[in-house]
């Protein structure tokens, strides 16, 4: 597998905070005892603020909603990790930089993200 730092700028992407923890858990969890004070603080942090388990339905999520509502990747990874659960907490994130969605563009949105609610 191609470290992070071999890909290069032009091919880095946003990634999900599912898709970290399962890159993460794999590489250091049968290690702990030998970790960094700021690995076992990563370790720690996913496991309680990563909120969809899957990273291949937390991907899935970010390209639909990339594509059906021409979100920027880095908006759509954010929606994805933080998972708002009513509309007036999805527009605050999204009114800035996409003043022209509809309330039935916010409808669908949390149509799709509450499919990744566990």
């Amino acid at each position: 597998m191609m470290d992070l730092a071999e890909r290069g700028p032009q091919n880095r992407r946003a990634l999900t905070l599912a898709e970290v923890k399962a890159l993460v858990f794999d590489r250091w969890s049968s290690s702990v005892e030998s970790l960094t004070l700021d690995q076992r603080r990563l370790l720690i942090y996913l496991s309680k603020f990563t909120k969809v388990s899957d990273p291949k339905r937390a991907r899935e999520a970010v390209e639909e909603l990339m594509n059906r509502f021409k979100l920027k990747e880095e908006h759509a990874v954010m929606i994805v990790n933080i998972l708002p659960e009513d509309e007036e907490e999805l527009r605050a994130y999204l009114f800035k930089d996409y003043p022209l969605l509809s309330q039935q563009d916010y409808k669908e949105m949390l149509n799709l993200l509450k499919s990744l609610r566990e």
